[in-house]
């Protein structure tokens, strides 16, 4: 796969990219016609939902929502927006930079916490199913969301749907999030070792 700034994109990132997709057309969407922004925000908050959680901060302390600022959020965050950069442009979107002050971040229908108790567990399994960790995770939701701006395209300008994503990159990023709840248990392997 391609590489991006020394982040080698995997076939297991796309996989769960497209499926993260799927997910959100499936739970935001009646009939899969979903809202722009909210469909935006989402992908974007589950990225950054996910690269927060790569930080292992311990946060068994911090109420759900409250902002947890870190310098790993300021040095992984643009991560995030170089992969959705270098997601756009390889669906063919070219953003304008000088129109992007133009557009304010728009709402999403979702607040934060409702945008993850929605969707952040079916999620989970997407990663598990993939085997891979929480920033890898990340990297799938960043590339989702680079998607559903190219398909939104048409209901809400490109660089409308890029500032959404970028708050929401911020906004997951920085935020403490749910805890996972019920996730189902890992299968046990049905070979046993001699002893």
């Amino acid at each position: 796969m391609k590489p991006y700034n020394n982040i080698q994109i995997t076939e297991q990132e796309h996989k769960a990219a497209n499926a993260i997709v799927e997910l959100i057309a499936t739970e935001l969407g009646k009939n899969r016609a979903v809202h722009p922004v909210t469909a935006i925000s989402s992908s974007a908050r589950l990225s950054g939902s996910f690269m927060f959680r790569s930080f292992n901060f311990p946060v068994k302390d911090i109420a759900p929502g409250n902002p947890v600022l870190s310098e790993e959020a300021n040095e992984k965050g643009p991560v995030l927006i170089n992969i959705l950069g270098w997601g756009l442009k390889n669906l063919g979107i070219n953003i304008d930079n000088r129109k992007l002050n133009e557009f304010a971040k728009e709402e999403s229908n979702l607040n934060f916490l409702d945008t993850l108790d929605l969707l952040q567990k079916k999620a989970a399994i997407i990663m598990d199913q993939n085997r891979l960790s929480f920033e890898q995770m990340a990297y799938s939701c960043a590339m989702a969301t680079a998607f559903i701006i190219k398909e939104c395209q048409h209901d809400l300008p490109v660089e409308s749907g890029f500032n959404s994503a970028v708050y929401g990159f911020i906004e997951g990023s920085k935020t403490c999030p749910p805890e996972f709840a019920n996730l189902p248990a890992k299968k046990k392997s049905i070979f046993r070792f001699w002893t």
